[in-house]
C-alpha cells in the first residue's frame, strides 16, 4: 500500500486548498523540498526542478547509420521515385497541353474583321450628287456602311507584276489609294495570276525560269526563291503604294495554300495580309435556291474563314429579291467576310442603314470568335446562334419560305437564355434595327413569311 502511495507511478489526486484535484503524474516537473528549520509562517520552501527535454541523436550518431545498407537502399529508393514521379507529371503536362482543344483566338486580322466593299473604278459612283464621281464617294460609301475595307479587283497587271493594271487609270489609282490611306481605309486586291501570260516580264526573263514549273506558265509556289521574290514584290511595291491585302481567289494545290500562308506570315510586319478561301456566291444564288441548299452551304464553309463574294443585285436577276434580302441579313453574321458588290446610288441609299446596322453587329466578340450552331428547324428556315462566354450572344433567323409561317426553337442551344431582344427585324416591307422592338422567347421564335430576324441575348453559362 506503501509503495503504491509514494511510487512514482501513483496517480492518485493531490488534494487542493479549494478542494480540487490536481494529478500526479510524471510529466510533471519534479519537487524538491528544502531541509531546514521551520519558516515563522509554517510554509515550506519548495524547489521546482526542470525537466531536460529530448533533443534527439546527435551528429555523429547520426553518421553511424550513413551507410547502412537499409538507409542506403532507402535514400536510393526515395530518390528514383522522386524522379520519376517529377517526369510523370512533366509528361502528363505536355500530353494535357498537346491534347487540349485550341483556344479561339482574342483578335481577328483586320482582313477578316470587316466587311469588304467592292469598288469598281471604271464606274464610280458619285453618291454625293455633285455630278462627278471622286475619291470622296468611295470614303463616304465605306464610312456610311461602317465598313474598313475596300477591296479593288485586278490592280496587279498580268503583264508587269509591280505595274498597275493597265485596264485602270493609274493616276485614278493613285489618287484612290492616297484618299483611303488617308481615311485609314484598308485597301485589298486579287493576288498575281498563277498562270501568266506569255507577255509576263517575268515569264520571258530566263533568269527567273526556276520560277515556273517545267515547260509550263503555272509559277512554282514550291520554290523558295520564287516566294522571297514575292515577299519583296508585294511588300516593297504594293504595300508602300497602300495596298495591303491580297486575295488567292483559286486555291487548287497544297503548295498554293502554303505559299499564301507564307507570305502572309512575311507581310506581318508590313501590317499585310495574304489569304485564300474566296467564294464567288454567284456559283450559289442559282434557280433553286432554297433554305436547305443555303444552310448545306453554309455548313460547309464555318469552320474554315471564307471570303463570301456577293453581288445582290446580280443575285436579284436570279433568285426573288426577298430571298436575296434575307442571305444579306445571314451572311454577314457567319464567321468569314462578306465582300460586297454591284453598289450604285439607288442600291446604296436603299440599304446602307441595313448593311451599317449589321457591320455594327459584326463587331461584338460572339460574332467575331463565338461559337456557331445551327438550330433544329423545318426546311424553309437557316436559323443559327452566336455565343462566347461573358460577351452577349446572337440568334439569327431567315424563312425563306414565301407564304409559310414559321416557329423556331433555340433553348435547346448550350448557352441560350429563355429571352432575348429583338434586335434586327426585316420583313417584306422593311428592315428595321431598334433597342425598341420588344423580346422574344428564345423557345419560340415567329416567323412570317420572308421574315428575318437577328436577336440578342445574354448567355446562360
Amino acid at each position: 500500500m506503501t509503495e503504491e502511495k509514494n511510487g512514482a507511478a501513483n496517480t492518485e489526486m493531490a488534494p487542493q486548498e479549494d478542494g480540487t484535484k490536481v494529478p500526479l503524474t510524471n510529466d510533471c516537473p519534479e519537487v524538491k523540498f528544502t531541509p531546514g528549520s521551520d519558516p515563522p509562517n509554517g510554509d515550506a520552501k519548495i524547489d521546482m526542478l526542470e525537466v531536460q527535454a529530448f533533443s534527439g541523436l546527435t551528429k555523429e550518431e547520426l553518421m553511424k547509420y550513413s551507410s547502412d545498407p537499409f538507409w542506403v537502399r532507402l535514400r536510393w529508393a526515395l530518390f528514383v521515385i522522386f524522379w520519376l514521379g517529377w517526369l510523370t507529371m512533366l509528361v502528363l503536362a505536355i500530353v494535357i497541353i498537346v491534347q487540349a482543344p485550341r483556344c479561339v483566338p482574342e483578335t481577328l486580322d483586320w482582313v477578316q474583321e470587316s466587311p469588304m466593299i467592292q469598288y469598281d473604278l471604271n464606274s464610280p459612283v458619285d453618291v454625293d450628287s455633285s455630278g462627278v464621281a471622286t475619291p470622296s464617294d468611295l470614303v463616304q460609301i465605306a464610312t456610311e456602311l461602317g465598313l474598313t475595307t475596300v477591296y479593288l479587283e485586278s490592280l496587279i497587271s498580268p503583264k508587269n507584276f509591280e505595274d498597275v493594271n493597265s485596264v485602270y487609270d493609274k493616276k485614278v489609282v493613285e489618287e484612290i489609294l492616297e484618299a483611303t490611306n488617308k481615311a485609314e481605309l484598308h485597301v485589298v486586291t486579287d493576288f498575281v495570276q498563277t498562270h501568266v501570260v506569255p507577255s509576263n516580264n517575268w515569264y520571258q526573263n530566263p533568269n527567273m525560269s526556276d520560277f515556273f514549273k517545267p515547260n509550263s506558265d503555272e509559277l512554282d509556289f514550291s520554290n523558295p526563291d520564287l516566294l522571297k521574290k514575292l515577299t519583296e514584290l508585294l511588300s516593297d511595291t504594293w504595300v508602300k503604294m497602300g495596298v495591303k491585302g491580297f486575295l488567292v481567289e483559286r486555291v487548287d494545290t497544297e503548295d498554293l495554300v502554303n505559299a499564301s500562308m507564307i507570305l502572309d506570315t512575311a507581310l506581318e510586319s508590313v501590317d499585310g495580309a495574304v489569304v485564300h478561301g474566296v467564294v464567288d456566291m454567284a456559283s450559289e444564288l442559282v434557280t433553286g435556291f432554297n433554305a436547305n441548299k443555303y444552310r448545306s452551304f453554309l455548313d460547309d464553309h464555318i469552320n474554315d474563314w471564307t471570303y463570301y463574294k456577293f453581288n445582290p443585285k446580280v443575285a436579284e436577276s436570279v433568285i426573288p429579291a426577298d430571298m436575296v434580302r434575307l442571305v444579306t441579313l445571314s451572311l454577314f453574321l457567319v464567321p468569314g467576310t462578306p465582300i460586297l458588290d454591284g453598289f450604285d446610288q439607288t442600291y446604296f441609299e436603299a440599304q446602307k442603314d441595313v448593311i451599317k446596322s449589321l457591320a455594327e453587329v459584326r463587331e461584338k466578340e460572339s460574332v467575331k470568335l463565338g461559337n456557331m450552331t445551327f438550330a433544329e428547324t423545318d426546311e424553309d428556315v437557316v436559323a443559327y446562334v452566336r455565343v462566347m462566354k461573358g460577351t452577349p450572344g446572337y440568334a439569327v433567323a431567315v424563312n425563306m419560305h414565301s407564304s409559310n409561317n414559321a416557329t423556331i426553337d433555340f433553348s435547346a442551344i448550350n448557352g441560350v437564355s429563355e429571352k432575348g431582344d429583338n434586335h434586327i427585324k426585316s420583313t417584306q416591307n422593311s428592315t428595321v434595327s431598334s433597342t425598341d422592338l420588344g423580346q422574344s422567347d428564345m423557345k419560340s421564335v415567329y416567323l412570317e413569311p420572308y421574315e428575318g430576324i437577328v436577336i440578342q441575348f445574354v448567355p446562360n453559362f
